[in-house]
């Protein structure tokens, strides 16, 4: 990712406050983004024990409620229970067996644990960079404040008598 670095002592407070928004509607984002991979490799695990759980010996023959619609299902019976169609994205779905099906799905939980941690560390950047940002923007309002008390001491009479 390529990062844009910006002198935060040439902005003031409002511009300052402006680029704090935009890391912390990143920083939103990436969380968001965080979770949703979360949330894909716990149901690519939940698949694979689902596989190990029908693969097992008293499961063939077993009988079972199949889905037909999201509230609609039909009785059937697992004829083979070490092969399955794996859904490979795009409504493709290919047979695989048991140990070829957990495969595919442990691969996929590799490469989503490989996109967190680099999640994880532009979450990282974004958390730095907003809290230099605020750090700045502090240090800017206390000049300003500084330079309002200087104009207001500066605009009083001296006490001559």
């Amino acid at each position: 990712m390529s990062s844009q670095r910006i002198d935060l002592t040439k902005l003031g407070p409002e511009q300052l406050a402006a680029v704090k928004q935009q890391i912390d509607q990143e920083f939103q984002h990436f969380n968001q983004s965080l979770q949703a991979l979360a949330l894909a490799r716990n149901k690519f695990q939940d698949c694979i024990e689902d596989i190990k759980s029908i693969t097992s010996p008293e499961n063939k023959d077993q009988k079972i409620m199949v889905p037909a619609s999201a509230s609609l299902y039909i009785p059937g019976k697992i004829v083979e229970n070490n092969k399955f169609m794996v859904d490979v994205g795009t409504g493709y779905y290919v047979e695989k067996t048991d140990t070829e099906a957990i495969s595919f799905y442990e691969h996929k939980i590799q490469k989503l644990n490989r996109e967190s941690i680099q999640i994880q560390d532009i979450i990282k950047e974004k958390t730095t960079a907003s809290l230099a940002i605020e750090a700045h923007i502090r240090q800017a309002a206390m000049n300003q404040q500084q330079e309002l008390l200087k104009k207001q001491q500066a605009q009083q009479p001296t006490g001559a008598s």
